[in-house]
């Protein structure tokens, strides 16, 4: 199960907001995290073209703990001025990023 670790909102630049977390999931079986990594190459297909997305996926095989960093820059542009929506604009990349990777979890079990 996929916990998030660690969340840090911040604004970069004149006109943009950088959103990085760090994903983990413990039990992740070695073949399962081969299946992860090249999928999760096309997560950004999933988030708003105009975003910026870095990632970076690392394994501990004795641990067998899978975490994942990932950056997204927003552009201001896109973040509404009412106080109430703004959060969820900066979390929505996020909690698409954890319906994703359960998707992602659920392809592979079905293969398994």
């Amino acid at each position: 199960m996929l916990k998030t670790n660690d969340i840090q909102i911040n604004k970069i630049e004149l006109a943009s907001t950088e959103i990085s977390a760090i994903l983990e999931d413990s039990e992740v079986q070695p073949e399962q995290y081969a299946f992860l990594k090249g999928r999760l190459t096309t997560y950004k297909l999933y988030i708003n073209s105009e975003y910026t997305l870095k990632s970076e996926i690392q394994y501990d095989k004795p641990s067998k703990l899978l975490s994942i960093g990932i950056n997204i820059i927003i552009p201001d542009q896109y973040i509404p001025d009412d106080p109430n929506k703004v959060n969820e604009i900066l979390m929505d990349p996020i909690n698409t990023f954890q319906i994703f990777y359960d998707a992602q979890n659920e392809i592979y079990n079905r293969k398994h």
